[in-house]
C-alpha cells in the first residue's frame, strides 16, 4: 500500500507537467502560425511556448529516482577529479600565449562578422524567430541568442564572443570524454582521447574562429550522450534531454540536419540487430519520449520551414543541384573531378584550401592508423551513429566542394573512433604480448601524431598576425574609423573596447556624416560601424573594401554613385579615402574640388603597418554644389573627358538621355545587327540600330556589366551590383529568367556554338559555364598565376569553330585558353595589360582566325592570331579615337568598340 502511494504521488505531479508540457508545446505551434501570419500577438507567446514546453518536460522526468545526482556528496569521487582535471587542461592549454596569439581578441573571422551584424541587424530589437534570410541563406538564430548572453554580460566586444565560442568547444570535449568513458569505462582510452582532441590543431584553432556550425557539433555530442546515457540506464530525464539536444541541434545551423540524418539511418539498423527489444512496451515509450523531446525543442524551426521552405532550402538545393547537374557530365566521372579534387586537397595537400590551416591537415596523416581500424571496430560493436556521424558530414562537404569549416560536426567522433583503436588494445589481455606490441605502436602513432601537432599550435600562438583569417588588420582599421564616424577628428590607436560593437556612449552626435572607402575590412567594419548606418557609410566603396573585389574604376563609379545619390541633412559631409594605389587618381581628382571644403590627413599604427587617409571635409551649405562638380567628371579618373569627341556614328555623350550613357561597360549585336549597350551607370541596356540610331532601352537594372545575344536574339545581362546574377530576356527585352549560381562579381559573358552561356565571375576569379536554362555545367579557376588561375579576370570569348575558351587575365597580363569544359590547354603573354584597369575585353574572329583585345589604359586594340602571336593593332579612321575602350563586339566584319570614357560607340571597318 504504500509503495502504491508513493507511485501515485509520483505519478500525480508527472502527468500534471506532462500536460503542462504539451499544451506549451501547442501555444508555440499556435503563436508561431499567428507570427508568420503577422499576427503580432503570436510574437511573444511563440518564445514563451517554447521554452515552457521544454522546461515543463524536463521539469516531469527531474524528480524522484531518476534524478540523475543525488547529492553532492555523489560528485566527490575520482572519476569527477579525473574530469575536472581534463577540463582544466584545456582551459589552461587554450590560454596559451594567448597575447601573442591570433585569437588575442584583436582579431575576427570575416564570416564571424557577419553573423554578429547579422545578430544585430536581425535578432536584437526584432521578434523571436528561429530563422531569417540573408542575402541567400536562412541564418539560424540560435547561436546569435546564444551569443547575445554572453554579449550582454561581459560586452559588445571580441573577447566576450571568443569567450562564447570556447564554452562551445568546452562542452563539446567535455562531453566528447563523457561518450568515451561510457562506452569504454577506462581512464586510459578517455585521457588519450583528451591529448588528442585538445591539441588537433584542427580544433584548438577553431576554438576561436567559428560561428553557428560549433553549436550543432556541440549540441549534436551532447544529444548523444544523453540518449545513450537514457537507454542504458532508463532514465526517462535523459531520453528528454538527449531528444530536446538533437531538436536544438536542427535548429543551430546547417550540420544540425546531418546528426539527424546519421540518427535516422542508425535508427533501422539498430532495430535490426536488436529486433527482440522492440517487442518491449518500455523501449516504445522510451523511443516516443525522445520524438516528444525533439518535437518540442524543433517546433520554432520546423514551423520557419513550413512558412519559409523556398528561403529555408535554397542554399543547400543550389549546392545538390549544381552536383547533380555535374554527375551528368559525361563520361562520368569527369564531372565530379572538381569536387573529388577540392576533397582531396582539403584532407591531404599542404598548403591546401583551408581557411585557417593550410599549412597543416585536419586529420595528421599518422592518425589514419588509429582511425582506420576505429571504423572497423565501431561497427564490429554496433556503434553505427558513431562512423555516420564521422562520414555523413564529409560527404556534405564533398557535395558542397569542400572547406574546412564544413568540416567541424565529424571532428569529435573521429576522436572517438581513434578511441575504439585504443579500447580494443586494452581488451587483448588474453594475448599479452600482442597487446604490448600493438600497444607501443598505437602509443608511437600518437606520438608522431601530436608532438607536431604540438609544436604547430605552439608556433601560431606567437605570430598575432599568423593567420590571415583573423583579420587583426581589419579589426583595427574598423576601430579607428568608428571614432572617426562618432564624431572624433584625429582618433588615438585602435584598441579594445567594453561596447565596440555599439555606438560609443557618453559622445555627442557628430556635427558631420561621414562617407568611407577603405582597404580591406568588409563585414568586420559593417559591424563596428552598424549603430552608425554601415550601409550609407560605406556606399561610397559600394559597401566592399575596395582592394579585395574592386578595380579602380568600380570604386571611381561608387563614388560617384554615392555623392549623386547623397541627400544633404543639416551636416557636413566628411569624405575618407584611405591612401593606396588604386585610390591615388581618385583622390587627385578630387582634391581639385578642395576649395568646397577643407582638406586633412588622419593615419594611425598597427602591427608595424602605418595606414592614411585622405579627408575632405565639406559643409553642409557646399553639398549641393560639390554634387554638381561630381556629376560632371569624367567616366575615368585621371583621363580627360572631351564632349567634342562624341562625334561618330554613335552620337554618345555623358547623360541620362536617350543615345547617352554613364561609364558604359558591355556591349552586343543581335542576329539582325542591331547594337545593345549595357550602360552601367543608368543602370539599362540601350539598343541602337546597325546605323547608330537609338531605338529604345530596356529597364531596370543594377550596374548591368557585361551583355551577349544567342542565335535566336535571347539577351543575357550580368548584373554586377548587390544581386550578383545574370538575367536573360527576349529579344524584344521581356524578362524570361534570372539566375545567381553563386556569382560574386558577374562582368562579361560569351555564348558557346551550342548557345551555353560563359559568365565571367570576378569575385571569385573564375569561369562559370551555364546552360541555356541557367544550369551550372563546369566552373573553373581561382585567384593566382598558376595555369587555369586568374587575377582580376575580366573577359571570356568562344572559338565557334573550335569551341575553344579564351579568358583574359589582364593582372597576370595574359590570354589563357581551355577547352568548354575548362581544360586548361595553353596560355600567351599580352605585356600591353601591364597596367590592367579591369575592363580589358576579348572577342574572336573565327573566320579570320584572329583575337581582338582592348586595352582600356593604352586606348588601344590589339591583333592575334588564334595560337598568340601579335599582328598588329587596330585604331578607327581619323578624327575618331579609341577613350577608354571598356568593350568589344564583332558583326559583319565591324568591330565595335565600347569608348567608357567617352561614353560612345566606335565602328571600326575590317
Amino acid at each position: 500500500m504504500d509503495v502504491s502511494d508513493a507511485k501515485s504521488r509520483l505519478l500525480t505531479p508527472r502527468i500534471i507537467l506532462l500536460g503542462l508540457s504539451i499544451v506549451s508545446l501547442a501555444i508555440c505551434a499556435w503563436a508561431g502560425t499567428a507570427h508568420y501570419r503577422k499576427a503580432t500577438w503570436g510574437d511573444p507567446w511563440q518564445p514563451i511556448g517554447w521554452l515552457l514546453s521544454m522546461l515543463f518536460l524536463l521539469a516531469a522526468f527531474l524528480a524522484g529516482r531518476e534524478r540523475p545526482a543525488t547529492g553532492f556528496k555523489s560528485l566527490i569521487k575520482p572519476k569527477t577529479a579525473f574530469f575536472l582535471f581534463w577540463i582544466l587542461f584545456f582551459i589552461v592549454s587554450h590560454l596559451w600565449n594567448f597575447r601573442t596569439a591570433p585569437w588575442n581578441g584583436d582579431g575576427l573571422f570575416d564570416e564571424s562578422g557577419w553573423d554578429l551584424w547579422y545578430l544585430k541587424s536581425y535578432v536584437i530589437g526584432h521578434p523571436y524567430q528561429p530563422a531569417w534570410f540573408h542575402i541567400v541563406i536562412s541564418r539560424e538564430t540560435l547561436f546569435h541568442y546564444y551569443v547575445w548572453g554572453f554579449l550582454k554580460l561581459f560586452g559588445f566586444n571580441i573577447l566576450s564572443y571568443e569567450a562564447a565560442l570556447f564554452c562551445l568547444w568546452l562542452t563539446t570535449y567535455a562531453f566528447t570524454l563523457l561518450l568515451v568513458d561510457l562506452f569504454f569505462g577506462s581512464y586510459v582510452v578517455t585521457s588519450v582521447t583528451a591529448l588528442i582532441f585538445n591539441f588537433l590543431p584542427f580544433v584548438f584553432i577553431y576554438t576561436f574562429a567559428g560561428y553557428r556550425y560549433p553549436m550543432a557539433t556541440t549540441l549534436a555530442v551532447v544529444s548523444l550522450y544523453f540518449l545513450h546515457l537514457g537507454f542504458r540506464t532508463g532514465s526517462r530525464f535523459c531520453l528528454s534531454l538527449g531528444g530536446i539536444a538533437a531538436g536544438l541541434c536542427l535548429a543551430s545551423s546547417i550540420s544540425g540536419k546531418q546528426y539527424l540524418l546519421a540518427l535516422v539511418i542508425a535508427a533501422p539498423l539498430y532495430g535490426a540487430f536488436y529486433w527482440r527489444t522492440l517487442k518491449e512496451g518500455v523501449t516504445w515509450g522510451s523511443l516516443a519520449l525522445v520524438i516528444y523531446g525533439f518535437m518540442a525543442a524543433a517546433t520554432p524551426i520546423l514551423l520557419y520551414i513550413v512558412f519559409n521552405r523556398e528561403a529555408y532550402t535554397l542554399y543547400e538545393s543550389s549546392f545538390l543541384r549544381d552536383f547533380w547537374h555535374a554527375t551528368q557530365i559525361a563520361p562520368f566521372p569527369n564531372g565530379i573531378k572538381q569536387y573529388t579534387k577540392q576533397l582531396y586537397d582539403c584532407f591531404f595537400t599542404m598548403p591546401g584550401p583551408r581557411f585557417f590551416i593550410p599549412d597543416t591537415l585536419p586529420i595528421p596523416l599518422p592518425y589514419y592508423w588509429l582511425l582506420v581500424p576505429g571504423v572497423a571496430l565501431a561497427l564490429w560493436q554496433k556503434r553505427f551513429e558513431i562512423v555516420l556521424l564521422a562520414i555523413i558530414p564529409v560527404v556534405g562537404a564533398f557535395i558542397a566542394r569542400a572547406i574546412e569549416n564544413r568540416l567541424l560536426l565529424p571532428i569529435p567522433f573521429w576522436v572517438i573512433l581513434m578511441s575504439f583503436t585504443f579500447a580494443g588494445i586494452l581488451k587483448l589481455r588474453p594475448w599479452p604480448s600482442v597487446q604490448i606490441i600493438l600497444g607501443a605502436v598505437a602509443t608511437l602513432i600518437l606520438l608522431d601524431g601530436l608532438v607536431p601537432s604540438v609544436r604547430y599550435i605552439y608556433s601560431k600562438t606567437k605570430n598575432p598576425f599568423g593567420m590571415r583569417y583573423y583579420a587583426q588588420g581589419e579589426v583595427a582599421v574598423s576601430r579607428f574609423l568608428r571614432h572617426v564616424v562618432a564624431g572624433e577628428e584625429h582618433p588615438g590607436p585602435p584598441r579594445l573596447e567594453r561596447n565596440e560593437f555599439n555606438r560609443i556612449k557618453g559622445t555627442s552626435d557628430p556635427p558631420y556624416e561621414t562617407l568611407i572607402c577603405q582597404d580591406d575590412a568588409y563585414s568586420i567594419i559593417h559591424l563596428f560601424l552598424h549603430d552608425y548606418d554601415d550601409g550609407k557609410i560605406l556606399s561610397f566603396c559600394a559597401e566592399y573594401p575596395f582592394e579585395i573585389v574592386q578595380s579602380e574604376q568600380d570604386v571611381w563609379n561608387a563614388n560617384k554613385r554615392a555623392i549623386a545619390s547623397y541627400a544633404p541633412s543639416n551636416k557636413d559631409l566628411k569624405l575618407i579615402w584611405e591612401r593606396h594605389p588604386k585610390t591615388e587618381r581618385i583622390i587627385n581628382v578630387f582634391q581639385s574640388l578642395r576649395d568646397f571644403g577643407t582638406e586633412d590627413s588622419i593615419s594611425y599604427s598597427f602591427g608595424g603597418r602605418v595606414r592614411t587617409f585622405y579627408v575632405l571635409k565639406i559643409p553642409n551649405k557646399n553639398i549641393q554644389q560639390l554634387q554638381q562638380r561630381v556629376s560632371a567628371l569624367p567616366a575615368t579618373p585621371g583621363i580627360t573627358f572631351t564632349p567634342e569627341s562624341a562625334t561618330n556614328r554613335f552620337e554618345g555623350g555623358r547623360g541620362t538621355g536617350k543615345g547617352q550613357f554613364d561609364s558604359p561597360t558591355g556591349i552586343a549585336v543581335d542576329p539582325n545587327g542591331n547594337i545593345l549597350v549595357a550602360d552601367t551607370g543608368n543602370g539599362r541596356i540601350e539598343k541602337f540600330s546597325p546605323t547608330g540610331i537609338f531605338i529604345t532601352s530596356i529597364q531596370a537594372f543594377e550596374a548591368p556589366s557585361g551583355i551577349a545575344v544567342d542565335r535566336a536574339g535571347n539577351i543575357y545581362v550580368a548584373e554586377i551590383g548587390s544581386k550578383h546574377r545574370v538575367q536573360k530576356l527576349g529579344p524584344d527585352g521581356t524578362f524570361i529568367a534570372k539566375w545567381a549560381p553563386g556569382l560574386y562579381g558577374p562582368r562579361k559573358i560569351a555564348i558557346g556554338r551550342d548557345d551555353s552561356i560563359y559568365v565571367v565571375d570576378s569575385g571569385d576569379n573564375r569561369i562559370v559555364k551555364l546552360s541555356p536554362a541557367g544550369q551550372v555545367l563546369a566552373s573553373w579557376g581561382s585567384e593566382g598565376r598558376g595555369d587555369g588561375q586568374f587575377r582580376g579576370v575580366s573577359s571570356v570569348a568562344v572559338d565557334p569553330s573550335s569551341n575553344r575558351v579564351y579568358v583574359a587575365d589582364p593582372m597576370n597580363s595574359r590570354i589563357q585558353v581551355f577547352d568548354s569544359n575548362g581544360k586548361f590547354l595553353s596560355k600567351w603573354s599580352v605585356p600591353q595589360w601591364g597596367e590592367a584597369v579591369g575592363f580589358e575585353d576579348v572577342v574572336i574572329d573565327s573566320q579570320a582566325g584572329r583575337l581582338y583585345a582592348s586595352s582600356t589604359h593604352l586606348n588601344a586594340v590589339f591583333i592575334f592570331d588564334l595560337n598568340g602571336t601579335r599582328l598588329g593593332s587596330l585604331m578607327p579612321k581619323p578624327p575618331d579615337k579609341l577613350e577608354g575602350p571598356s568593350a568589344l563586339a564583332l558583326f559583319d566584319r565591324k568591330l565595335y568598340v565600347l569608348n567608357m570614357t567617352s561614353n560612345r560607340v566606335s565602328v571600326i571597318e575590317l
